[in-house]
């Protein structure tokens, strides 16, 4: 395991704190979905819920995706043409693999 620089680091803990927030609303949806099942017939709420669950496991994905990046230390690199992302990017975007230019 590769040392991490204090701004990895940093960025690590806020995506794996989001991760486990957003891993909450998942549990919680999918708690409220299946106790109404067992309950109520089937209704919109049951679609828009399925909808936001989607939502939200692909943003855990995406942080999944910057979590691996840091840990083999090419977060912050563009995948495209290979330059350094912005701070400021990371910053307002932190599961992005693309700097400004290649987005």
């Amino acid at each position: 395991m590769r040392v991490l620089t204090t701004a990895e680091w940093r960025q690590q803990s806020q995506l794996l704190d989001e991760r486990n927030r957003l891993q909450g609303l998942l549990e919680g949806l999918r708690a409220a979905a299946t106790s109404r099942a067992d309950y109520e017939p089937h209704d919109v709420s049951d679609d828009e819920a399925a909808m936001q669950a989607d939502v939200i496991e692909a943003r855990i994905a995406g942080i999944d995706g910057a979590l691996e990046r840091i840990e083999s230390g090419v977060y912050g690199l563009c995948r495209a043409c290979g330059t350094a992302i912005t701070e400021t990017r990371l910053e307002a975007l932190p599961t992005t693999t693309s700097c400004r230019e290649c987005a």
